[in-house]
């Protein structure tokens, strides 16, 4: 990808949203590996929906586990993906499942995610992955108070 291209992340902020530490360790060291300063760090979904509410910042990319309690990643971008008062309604957002599988993949996008990338991942996937998906514009699909990103079609 040209250098032109790039995103600038030093200016990124990054959400990340799991109950595992350590994969939440694992994922900053990645994103400071990219030049990522702003990361913002949840251990659930209920305590991400709180943190949005404040509308303390506002985000570019979230990464959220699939599989939490109270609240599981599918349900939480619900909720996000339904509440038109969030600042970070919009934010491009990620799933990480512990599995890809073709259920996993719908679920993910009719809760309102951008895409998926299945666990475990190299720094060097994520950084492409995230490439793509914030140098691309964004479609949404409403319905009542529900958006959803509309996926690409495949060129």
């Amino acid at each position: 990808m040209p250098e032109n291209l790039k995103i600038s992340w030093r200016h990124t902020t990054v959400g990340i949203v799991s109950d595992n530490g350590e994969w939440r360790r694992a994922l900053r060291a990645m994103l400071a590996s990219f030049g990522a300063a702003d990361v913002i760090e949840s251990p659930s979904g209920a305590d991400f929906l709180q943190f949005a509410e404040t509308g303390k910042t506002s985000l570019d990319l979230l990464m959220v586990d699939d599989e939490m309690k109270p609240l599981d990643g599918f349900a939480m971008m619900y909720s996000l993906r339904s509440s038109p008062d969030l600042a970070c309604r919009r934010v491009t957002a990620i799933l990480m499942p512990s599995h890809g599988d073709v259920d996993v993949l719908r679920r993910a996008l009719e809760s309102g995610y951008h895409s998926v990338l299945p666990k475990p991942f190299s720094a060097n996937t994520l950084g492409q992955h995230v490439q793509r998906l914030l140098m691309r514009p964004t479609t949404w699909k409403e319905t009542g108070d529900f958006i959803r990103p509309v996926p690409l079609k495949a060129s």
